[in-house]
């Protein structure tokens, strides 16, 4: 494993090491506990940086899907890329799944971290005249390293060779979820020696212990910033951290989309018909599928464990009608509002899936072939031969019409000598949502 050497990454150290630095002189025998607190802002958005690493660096097709994976099946095979600034590369949808994988990483770090701060970390230190230069100094610094450290990783064209996934810090985000722990421990220790030695010791032995951990972190810094780009090894197991790039003996394909086939082409001519997905369709596709697990477009559900979720989520439907008719209300109401909140999770998440897999694709039927056109992407995402398509039906319904409304899905397969070059495993049998799907279905069967 090798760094991006950029005197960036060590500006970026300086600053947040620095206001750790004056903190400690700040609180004393609370020292410890503050740089603490710095610490989880600077992971927080340590955490934040590397999500927008990973939706800015090489996709690849992953068939070992994850539980993150599985509700974004739709974007597992995405091409192209969305431009969001000229300043940074383009956002691939196919790395979306990353996102939810650091969502939950930070809510649960976030949720258990604020409850140890609340409960078991001593008043003083939120009571304190600094506590509010302390937070504010603090999400400056963090948020200015992290600029730093991204720019360095775009002016390195680091996104181009390194797969979403090999630029995780795998300690770094591990850390992050069991912070909450960490700051107790430093929390107890505190406490501990306070009652114990005194406040004298005491403030002695945490201010030595923090301006550890800042000298060790600013080497690390420094480290980082003087390392060479150059020679980099393939490594996809390692821990990158700050700058850190891990190469596929591979490199990159055309545009970067490491796609599992080349694109389709666009036949020459104006298509004979061209139809849109009905977006009111798309959206309540969304919450079919988070209802079902899936379903919708492709067929497929979500494995069991999914199931297991959504069961659970009945469960707690049913508590609450009990504790309502047992009269109590108070717990019946917070049971409702966690079902609420849970249900509109989920529903949020798989309408975002949907939109994306979708919201910008609009069929093209040719005289040979239907090419699904992505207009957001700039791009063909997969083509099929009329020649090629077998047993095609027209479907209305809870999968075909979500809720019923005015469109269709037309299915079809694909012959298995089919030269489409398209995966088997790829949800390319379907012409989603479109308000005249029977005429859809006309044309993709008129050389069955």
């Amino acid at each position: 494993m090798r760094l991006i050497g950029d005197r960036r990454i060590l500006l970026g150290s300086v600053c947040v090491e620095t206001v750790a630095a004056v903190f400690v002189v700040l609180y004393g025998h609370l020292s410890l506990l503050a740089v603490a607190v710095l610490y989880w802002i600077d992971l927080l958005f340590l955490t934040l940086r590397v999500t927008a690493q990973q939706l800015f660096s090489r996709p690849v097709t992953d068939r070992r899907s994850t539980i993150f994976q599985r509700p974004f099946r739709l974007l597992a095979h995405k091409r192209g890329s969305i431009a969001v600034s000229d300043r940074l590369p383009g956002i691939y949808p196919r790395n979306v799944p990353a996102v939810w994988g650091a969502a939950f990483v930070l809510v649960f770090s976030a949720s258990t971290t604020a409850y140890v701060a609340a409960v078991d970390v001593p008043g003083e230190l939120w009571r304190s005249p600094v506590a509010p230069l302390l937070l504010g100094v603090g999400l400056v610094a963090a948020a200015a390293k992290s600029w730093l450290v991204l720019r360095a990783y775009v002016a390195s064209r680091g996104y181009e060779v390194t797969v979403a996934s090999a630029v995780v810090p795998r300690k770094r985000v591990l850390i992050f979820a069991v912070y909450g722990g960490l700051l107790w421990l430093a929390s107890k220790w505190t406490l501990t020696t306070l009652s114990a030695e005194g406040l004298e010791i005491t403030r002695a032995g945490m201010t030595v212990s923090a301006s550890v951990l800042i000298v060790s972190r600013f080497a690390y810094g420094w480290y980082a910033s003087r390392a060479r780009p150059d020679d980099w090894r393939p490594d996809s197991m390692s821990d990158p951290d700050d700058g850190a790039i891990s190469k596929r003996q591979s490199g990159p394909e055309p545009n970067g989309d490491a796609s599992v086939s080349s694109p389709p082409s666009i036949p020459d001519g104006e298509p004979r018909k061209t139809m849109v997905p009905v977006r009111a369709s798309i959206l309540a596709a969304g919450v079919v599928n988070a209802t079902t697990t899936g379903g919708v477009v492709d067929n497929r559900f979500g494995h069991w464990r999914q199931f297991m979720i959504r069961m659970g989520i009945a469960g707690v439907l049913v508590v609450a009608v009990l504790a309502l008719l047992d009269g109590a209300i108070v717990v019946s109401a917070a049971l409702a509002a966690i079902l609420f909140v849970l249900v509109g999770a989920l529903s949020t998440m798989s309408a975002v899936h949907m939109l994306l897999a979708l919201g910008g694709v609009e069929y093209e039927f040719y005289e040979s072939e239907v090419v699904a056109y992505d207009r957001y992407l700039g791009r063909p995402q997969w083509s099929a031969s009329y020649d090629g398509v077998r047993n095609v039906s027209v479907e209305h319904g809870l999968f075909g019409s979500p809720l019923w409304l005015d469109a269709g899905t037309v299915f079809f397969e694909r012959s298995s000598n089919s030269t489409d070059g398209e995966s088997a495993q790829e949800p390319r049998s379907s012409v989603a949502f479109v308000p005249d799907p029977e005429r859809a279905g006309e044309l993709l069967g008129s050389r069955s």
